[in-house]
């Protein structure tokens, strides 16, 4: 954090010596100067305010000799503006307060002795897919696979030595592999994701394991990709940071509420991101802020730590060069005035920013070639024998030494220098510089042995704790502090995603409606006596299908809790407090909104103390089944696993709830998970309260019935508990006999329920303290088998090395390109905002052509990404107007296929190859004519080109789980992906930001190829060297607000472009300076930069722009028919192969993404078994008594709720998959209808072996009928259940715009398939309203009735002792004759079992059972051809939905285009 103080100075008169930045209360007086000696002969307070004029006099002059100043200063650093100078002096008044206050320096530099990083190796780590437990399993019983591989590890990075001290500023250099993340993060302390470290790091003289344990929010890395909450503000972000490192060694006097706003306020305005601050942080998927700003906001957020170690990895990426320099120069700042060691990887480290560091290492495969002074590494190894090139940047040329394609060697000199990582070490160590370095680190080893600096940094930290912050814990706030700001930012992130909330409360109050009606006034008869109970419940299912979502959730932000732990914000356990926080009012209102309509609906007693209680159980039975669904995700690291043991779970909860099967009927091996149920206790404690004191009236019902059986002494209640004589039944006695429960025990219940919230809590409190599925950030790759290259072997390096210079060397005569003239005037885009409609773009024109390279640039935020949205017909809302044409013609369907695009973000599908993702890109966008062979042949070429042919077979995996290829490989694939397809018009939103200086020269190098093969391009940069600028013919730079500020030709040595700008008064541009930022500079770009011109303005007035006019008008009118050449036969057309190659081709892909997630499937594998047996042990072996056949119906009943729960395990995959498929669509691979049929289709072969696992371990251990006619219908007519169960989650997912408002919806909809099937309510009782359409409707009850049928049909009741109702007949009369009457139009039979008593069997075989629902035996293969024809109609609905959403998106542009003239 930057934890300093105001000015406390008195003199107010001196404000040009404040640092101005809007801060609150940045001048308090210090009122504690009249407790001074006023009776000493020297008068104090004078000299003070002599003393302080004396130096803002002094700082005053030294600031306009800066200012004055073009040349660096006397270290060669970059002359500092008046911004800087202002921050510098904030910063060292600070500080100087801050001590005077008691504060104490926290100086800890660190000192780095042999540290050797061991990491898993490649080789045996293979892409997993659903072979590979059967493999795993077999090499059990091969003796081959007993022997451990040699080469399971390789050392990320060999015997490291360096130091940096508290103050400098290190930078680290090297190519992609070299181990420079690696070093960073072990920097900070993150070695959890290594084989091993060794060797030592001394942090101020504190060993790291020390330093972990107590200071690890002390010394911080900040990775390279920028992972935030996307719906929260720029404000809401920082504004949580602080509250988790604000300290308690503030000035006296200053709240916590001011020192937020005071940093708040000096953060952004450092870095100018003020007019953000309630701007949405956005990603991806998300609108908010742009790359840039988001960048700026990840720096703002790790500089709010606080940490005197700080470690930053690539962190100018997205920046504009500008920008870049003014982050590393407020680096440089910090580090002078606040004693901070600063460590720093960067590529593409501009000049202006290499000079502003005081150390510099090099990296080469791990192995350290140089290490020391700055301003000595270039001459090392132009001594060595390697030349550099004019214009070339120190830290181009210092990470281009190690790459045999870009190193020059001093004639002379060949064969007399290193050339593989090996011998660069060699031969540092053998030189002069290494030995006095290590005579530098040691003597800086006394320097901190001796001084012991981390006996003030120890006490600082500890006075800057809070007082209820324990000295050993790394936290700066309490636990209370971090829970409530949490629990703040919980709220916040619900509240910004209102339109969830509002869905949500809409989904309950529709779905309580149903519930209720369905339940409508419940008679207080037997009817209303057993349908109670489904009522009851069915309020429980009811909250648990809504907490199911609660499980997606905690896969989300997983990156996001990695880091702030890191940062040591807050402890894991604390953001789970929140999250517990936090569902008090969500589920509060959740339940009540509920209860409110359902319980008064149902009829249940009218009491107020029964009606809360009820409430009150519901609210604990929520809050415990959604943090067991967490327990299930933090226990986990994979969606599927978990949501399939969910699945189980779930399922063995319902069935040992009670109300299924009474307790007593329970079997014994299973009867235990009925006291660890949370469902169970819920369950009894809902019955008790509305069973006690109630009395059910059965006169109607009571056995036997009829105008003859008037008398009921001879009469029983149907019903557990009766008593013959009585025509009623007491609540309580029903309970006790029927399900073994006690209304006594409401409380006891209740309170358990509440119980098992806790334990789930405290459970998910060491999950998450204890367990990080994220990999530590970092991530390693895997092969396919055999296909793994050899790591840091010197043969092999020569070998990669000599196929990239061949195919850099044969380039040009493989690339044949054909393009076009590309124009665009009077481009203007808009976007609704809640104010009204914002304009991005203003009235910016220009051209593209064949055979010019034209650069795209302005600052942050300028609208550079936006106007190539714009022009690739990308964007997906707002309204956009002017004229874009192609070779003097509108853009016809098969532009968007035509025109590569290299979007910002790097979206892969991860379960694919980078050879599969390219070869896929180019089967599907190339010419249909062009051979296969061709096209594999051009995709080798991009792969040695882009030095990506080593992984090939490497598996893109994501950043999540920490398996797959890094940040910077992913970028090189998406510019990949993009060349294979051989498109005519290519447009690259910044390819060279976050890659090496070697790997965006060669991409430059390799876009100037396709340039000078005829393709017109167009390229955002953000921080070009004057090497790769000079690649570049022309530039369109943009200001802010999306205003063009010059168009037109560069130049030779960028005279052209310059001589614009020194014409408008800007100073000459030297030779040795980077055009790019000197341009920048001009225009005032950057955090603070300035400009007296209103360029916009002087452009629209200038001599090039009226020619840049007239040559658009000219083109316009101009035939360019001779620049249409194509590649492609045939006329235009949106999609380069037919619809029938795009759909083998994608279902041949899709099979494969399915084959590699080993999780999905095996879990559903896994799910089907363990359910299967669960389900078959639980209504093992059922007999023929009539409890037996209610036993059936459950059976059958929980074979449903099984295909309903698959719904919710399709749908992290399908969505995912639509992810990819948009990004798909939008360049033209292949249309829709291919991606919904291979949604459905390969799916189908996994439900079918999950089905079947289901049936062969339920249906014979359950004991239905064995005949082949029943099994064999029994497994089709739930096979495709489960086929219609998947195809409409599918269909679902189409028509929801995310998965967590569809699982929003889910609830919703499945209530009808599992409340209208007729088994928790009778068909003849369902409502009229519901009875009349939805019931024949609903997919279920066809699979009920024809399965309920099948498994009955044959069945031939013989009731058991138990199961008989027994009563006495009238003296005088036997059971026959007095029952004589009653079975001329009642079911079942009756028996004499002793003198006068009777007993009575309700049914006499099965079909009497679903006869009295309205089923029959005799339509079961109608319903099996009625399900399948459900299937086939979400199937179109699927593809449909898929169609409508796509036009929906484009039907959200307004295109506004004039005609041409």
């Amino acid at each position: 954090m930057v934890e300093f103080k105001e000015d406390k100075s008195t003199n107010n008169d001196n404000n040009e010596s404040q640092y101005n930045l809007h801060l609150s209360n940045n001048n308090n007086n210090n009122n504690n100067d009249d407790n001074n000696n006023n009776n000493s002969t020297i008068n104090v307070d004078q000299s003070k305010l002599e003393f302080k004029k004396l130096a803002a006099h002094l700082e005053m002059e030294s600031e306009q000799f800066r200012l004055d100043s073009n040349q660096t200063d006397l270290e060669g650093r970059p002359a500092e503006t008046e911004e800087d100078f202002k921050l510098r002096k904030y910063f060292e008044d600070s500080q100087r307060q801050a001590l005077d206050n008691g504060s104490k320096p926290k100086k800890m530099g660190i000192s780095i002795r042999s540290l050797t990083v061991v990491g898993q190796g490649a080789d045996v780590s293979v892409i997993a897919d659903i072979a590979t437990p059967f493999k795993m399993f077999f090499n059990l019983f091969n003796p081959n696979s007993w022997k451990k591989s040699k080469s399971s590890t390789f050392n990320i990075l060999n015997d490291v030595n360096a130091f940096c001290k508290d103050g400098e500023m290190m930078l680290v250099l090297g190519r992609p592999g070299s181990g420079c993340s690696t070093l960073l993060r072990v920097i900070s302390n993150q070695r959890e994701s290594y084989v091993s470290v060794d060797g030592d790091i001394s942090y101020g003289g504190i060993n790291a394991k020390k330093w972990g344990k107590r200071y690890r929010g002390e010394a911080i890395y900040t990775p390279e990709e920028d992972t935030h909450h996307p719906t929260l503000t720029l404000r809401e972000t920082l504004d949580f940071t602080l509250k988790c490192k604000t300290p308690g060694n503030r000035l006296p006097d200053e709240t916590k509420r001011t020192f937020r706003e005071k940093i708040f306020n000096l953060l952004v305005n450092m870095f100018g991101i003020v007019h953000q601050s309630e701007t949405l942080v956005g990603n991806e998927w998300v609108r908010g802020l742009s790359g840039g700003e988001r960048k700026r906001m990840t720096i703002t957020e790790a500089m709010v730590s606080g940490a005197p170690i700080t470690c930053w990895d690539c962190s100018t990426r997205g920046l504009d060069a500008a920008s870049a320099l003014d982050y590393a120069k407020s680096l440089r700042i910090m580090s002078d005035t606040l004693d901070k060691t600063t460590i720093a990887s960067f590529y593409q480290a501009s000049d202006s920013i290499y000079h502003l560091f005081d150390k510099v290492m090099v990296l080469e495969k791990g192995r350290c070639i140089y290490f020391g002074p700055g301003n000595q590494a270039k001459q090392y190894f132009l001594d060595l024998g390697f030349t550099c090139e004019p214009r070339k940047s120190v830290a181009d040329y210092l990470t281009g030494v190690t790459n045999p394609q870009e190193r020059i060697v001093r004639p002379g000199m060949e064969g007399n220098v290193p050339e593989t990582s090996a011998d660069f070490e060699r031969v540092w160590r053998q030189s002069p510089q290494y030995q006095r370095m290590l005579d530098d680190q040691s003597q800086f080893e006394k320097q901190i042995e001796q001084e012991q600096p981390h006996v003030q940094f120890a006490e600082e930290v500890i006075s800057q704790k809070s007082r209820t912050t324990s000295n050993n814990k790394p936290y700066v706030t309490s636990f209370i502090t971090q829970v409530s700001a949490l629990t703040v930012r919980h709220f916040q992130l619900i509240w910004g995603d209102k339109f969830s909330i509002v869905s949500r409360y809409l989904s309950i109050i529709i779905q309580s409606f149903i519930y209720g009606s369905l339940f409508f006034l419940l008679d207080k008869d037997l009817s209303g006596l057993f349908t109670r109970g489904g009522a009851l419940f069915s309020a429980i299912m009811f909250n648990a299908f809504l907490s199911e979502g609660e499980l997606h959730l905690t896969f989300v932000g997983r990156r996001i809790l990695q880091r702030h732990t890191t940062y040591a914000l807050y402890r894991p356990s604390a953001f789970h407090i929140a999250q517990v926080v936090t569902d008090f009012p969500i589920t509060f209102v959740q339940v009540f909104l509920f209860s409110f309509i359902c319980y008064f609906m149902f009829g249940l007693q009218y009491r107020a103390d029964q009606f809360f209680i009820f409430v009150f159980i519901l609210v604990g039975t929520t809050l415990a089944t959604t943090n067991l669904f967490r327990v299930l995700g933090n226990f986990s690291p994979s969606m599927y696993f978990s949501t399939n043991l969910m699945t189980v779970l779930f399922i063995f909860m319902i069935a040992y709830s009670g109300y299924t099967i009474p307790y007593h009927k329970m079997h014994p091996w299973f009867q235990w998970f009925f006291w660890i149920n949370p469902f169970a206790y819920s369950f009894k404690a809902l019955m008790a309260n509305e069973f006690m004191n109630m009395s059910f009236d059965c006169k109607d019902a009571a056995i036997p019935y009829g105008a003859n059986y008037t008398d009921p002494n001879y009469r029983i209640c149907p019903s557990a508990g009766a008593t013959q004589g009585v025509l009623s039944i007491d609540g309580d006695t029903y309970l006790d006999h029927a399900l073994s429960f006690k209304t006594t025990d409401r409380a006891l219940n209740t309170v358990v329920v509440y119980l098992w919230w806790l334990l789930f809590t405290a459970m998910n409190m060491l999950a998450m303290e204890y367990f990080d599925w994220t990999s530590g950030g970092y991530t390693r790759k895997v092969y396919k088998s055999g296909k793994a290259p050899k790591l840091n072997d010197a043969d092999d390096e020569k070998l990669q090395n000599k196929i990239v210079q061949e195919a850099t060397s044969n380039m040009k005569d493989t690339l044949k390109m054909h393009g076009g003239v590309f124009t665009w005037q009077h481009i203007k885009y808009s976007v609704p905002v809640a104010e009204g409609t914002r304009l991005l773009l203003d009235d910016v024109e220009g051209w593209i052509k064949p055979g010019q390279m034209t650069a795209l640039m302005g600052s942050s935020g300028a609208g550079k990404t936006t106007l190539l949205d714009v022009l690739a017909k990308r964007k997906t809302m707002g309204t956009m107007e002017g004229q874009a044409y192609l070779n003097g013609k509108e853009l016809g369907i098969d532009f968007e296929r035509i025109t590569g695009y290299v979007e910002q973000m790097d979206v892969h599908n991860p379960n694919l190859t980078v050879r599969e993702s390219l070869r896929f890109s180019a089967k599907m966008r190339q010419d249909p004519l062009v051979p296969l062979e061709e096209k594999y042949s051009y995709v080798e070429h991009v792969l040695e080109m882009m030095e990506m042919k080593h992984l090939g077979d490497a598996l893109i995996g994501d950043l999540e789980s920490g398996v797959g290829i890094s940040v910077e490989e992913r970028k090189r694939l998406t510019i990949g992906v993009e060349l294979v397809s051989k498109p005519h018009i290519l447009f690259l939103d910044e390819p060279t930001s976050g890659l090496d200086s070697q790997s965006s020269y060669n991409i430059i190098k390799f876009i100037r190829k396709l340039a000078d093969s005829g393709m017109p391009l167009v390229c955002t940069i953000h921080q070009p060297s004057s090497v790769l600028f000079e690649y570049f013919d022309r530039l369109l730079l943009l200001a802010k607000g999306g205003k063009t500020t010059y168009f037109g030709d560069i130049g030779e040595n960028s005279k052209i472009l310059t001589s614009y700008f020194e014409r408008h008064g800007v100073r000459a541009c030297t030779p040795s300076e980077n055009p790019a930022e000197y341009m920048l500079e001009a225009i005032g770009a950057g955090v603070h930069g300035k400009s007296d011109v209103d360029w916009p303005a002087a452009w629209k007035s200038s001599p090039e722009c009226a020619s840049i006019t007239e040559e658009l008008n000219r083109l316009e009118k101009t035939d360019l028919s001779d620049h249409s050449h194509s590649s492609d036969s045939g006329p235009a057309r949106e999609f380069a192969t037919s619809i029938w190659y795009q759909m083998w081709e994608v279902y041949k892909r899709m099979n494969l993404i399915y084959w590699r997630d080993p999780y999905y499937a095996h879990g559903n594998f896994f799910q089907a078994v363990v359910v299967g047996l669960i389900i078959g042990f639980t209504y093992y072996d059922l007999q023929d008594s009539s409890s037996d056949m209610n036993s059936r119906i459950f059976f059958v009943f929980q074979t449903l709720l099984l295909g309903i729960l698959l719904i919710f395990l399709c749908l992290p995959q399908f969505f995912m998959q639509r992810e990819f498929f948009k990004r798909d669509y939008s360049s033209k691979f292949y249309h829709w209808i291919p991606f919904s049929l291979s949604m459905v289709l390969v799916e189908l072969p996994y439900i079918a072996v999950t089905g079947t696992i289901f049936f062969v371990c339920s249906y014979w251990t359950s004991g239905l009928q064995y005949d082949n006619d029943s099994g064999i219908y029994f497994w089709l007519i739930y096979i495709f259940f489960l086929f219609f169960c998947v195809s409409f989650g599918q269909a679902i997912g189409a028509v929801c715009m995310n998965i967590f408002f569809a699982l929003l919806v889910i609830p919703l909809l499945i209530v009808f398939l599992f409340l209208f099937c007729g088994v928790m309510i009778s068909p003849k009782n369902i409502p009229t309203f519901w009875r009349e359409w939805v019931y024949h409707l609903n997919p279920a009850r066809y699979f009920m009735e024809g399965i309920v049928t099948n498994v009955l049909k044959d069945v031939k009741v013989v009731c058991t002792d138990e199961d008989m109702i027994k009563f006495t007949s009238p003296p005088g009369t036997t059971c026959e004759s007095y029952m004589q009457d009653f079975h001329t139009y009642a079911n079942g039979y009756s028996e004499t079992i002793g003198p006068n008593l009777c007993g009575y069997c309700p049914f006499s075989e099965g079909k009497q059972f679903y006869e009295g629902l309205g089923w029959s035996e005799t339509t079961r293969w109608r319903n099996l051809g009625i399900l399948i024809a459900f299937w086939f109609f979400h199937n179109n609905s699927t593809q449909i939905t898929d169609d409508l959403l796509n036009k929906l998106i484009n039907s959200r542009v307004r295109v506004v285009q004039k005609g041409k003239k």
